[in-house]
């Protein structure tokens, strides 16, 4: 018990009263998006009568809409200040969760998620930004780390909630808990609104540094380029199928119970909670590169026993799963405070809005394209084809992370 309590207290001790409140406020929030974000589409349908291919396009323009406005809101953070654009963020994010609540026509269910899209492109390259001003160099990746651990356990935290908020059949319910990620919103920005420190202010350039910066100052740079577009093949064939494709996967061609879902991705999640500060340490003697390797290797492992759940008896090809998602945790813990720490280590502090605004480009081209891949290959019943696409996928920036390792 003491050897897990170490890893915890030195992680924490590694913020400061800013970036505590920062982290605080992520935890916050996953709390509230845990409750509401996976039952959208439950909602809108059985709720509020709409198809569930008109859920599907509006999720798909909400992240067409982020992946559209990162590039203006991540130069925003480096003309105004990251302060200032979280602040709109958080007041718009908020305002599409009351807006949820209420939402009964096609249109205001469309203005009601470019507003969530907007405010939550506001949100990430904002807190980016500050919590690499806060930390120095050499335990970003342990900040980064600590607060991806935290938002999932907001995450758990909000779904363990939403199955005692919601009841069947029960307009109010749902409403409610639109209502409560809101008021989440609300106090994170409260929080943010007594942030005082110049980390959140803009960057004031030294006279030997540029004024201004631009994308085209970002892209020329080589190993950033290298690093974004691997980054997105990695995230595309290992994070983007999950919350998509997995789950028709293990409940319409292994015909698993709906509850077998809770069970494996709450696995993943105990995992991360459990784990990360001990994976951040082990982090610790090897290179950014190496670990990215390592990410490759271990997704491919885990979507490799998802392949072998289909030959198993029903219980067991649950547990299969299971353990895939067990795997696929630890390359999560081993992805999340690298990719960010070493982008942010290649990127000037002028256009670092940018820089994290083009991290959030990542997740949003993935998110698109791993939902569109799972329901196209297993909507034609090539489900097996389907995983072995995917293990090999996440084999296939090995290469590109190897290059970057030699010529650093």
């Amino acid at each position: 018990m003491r050897a897990m309590k170490m890893p915890y207290k030195e992680f924490t001790s590694i913020l400061n009263p800013h970036s505590r409140r920062i982290v605080a406020g992520i935890a916050l929030s996953a709390i509230g998006r845990g409750m509401t974000l996976s039952l959208l589409m439950v909602y809108l349908h059985e709720m509020r009568g709409f198809t569930t291919s008109f859920g599907g396009l509006l999720m798909a323009w909400g992240a067409l809409v982020g992946i559209a406005g990162s590039g203006p809101l991540g130069a925003m953070v480096d003309r105004i200040g990251p302060k200032i654009v979280m602040i709109i963020g958080l007041v718009v994010s908020a305002l599409s969760g009351f807006g949820f609540a209420f939402v009964s026509t096609k249109p205001t269910a469309v203005i009601v998620m470019t507003l969530f899209a907007i405010g939550n492109q506001c949100i990430w390259p904002a807190q980016m930004v500050m919590l690499t001003r806060l930390t120095p160099v050499e335990i970003r990746s342990k900040i980064f780390g600590f607060n991806f651990m935290l938002m999932n356990l907001g995450l758990g935290v909000g779904g363990l909630l939403s199955s005692v908020i919601i009841r069947e059949n029960s307009l109010f319910s749902y409403q409610v808990m639109y209502l409560i990620d809101g008021v989440t919103y609300l106090i994170f920005l409260f929080i943010i609104f007594g942030l005082n420190t110049p980390a959140a202010g803009r960057y004031v350039a030294k006279e030997d540094e540029p004024q201004s910066g631009s994308y085209r100052e970002l892209f020329a740079n080589r190993k950033l380029t290298i690093l974004t577009f691997a980054g997105i093949i990695l995230l595309t064939f290992g994070y983007g199928p999950l919350q998509s494709g997995l789950p028709v996967y293990a409940t319409q061609y292994l015909d698993l119970a709906p509850n077998w879902l809770g069970i494996i991705f709450g696995v993943n999640t105990f995992a991360i909670v459990a784990f990360q500060p001990l994976v951040l340490r082990i982090l610790e003697r090897y290179s950014k590169y190496t670990a990215l390797v390592s990410v490759g290797f271990i997704w491919g492992l885990s979507w490799l026993a998802v392949g072998v759940s289909p030959y198993l008896s029903m219980f067991m090809a649950g547990i299969a799963l299971c353990v895939s998602q067990l795997i696929f945790a630890f390359g999560e813990m081993v992805y999340a405070p690298t990719s960010p720490a070493l982008m942010q280590e290649l990127t000037p502090e002028h256009i670092r809005g940018r820089a994290s605004a083009l991290i959030s480009l990542q997740w949003g081209i993935s998110g698109i394209a791993g939902p569109a891949l799972a329901g196209i290959m297993i909507g034609a019943h090539l489900e097996q084809l389907w995983v072995l696409l995917m293990a090999v996928g996440v084999l296939v920036p090995i290469p590109f992370f190897a290059y970057l390792k030699r010529k650093n």
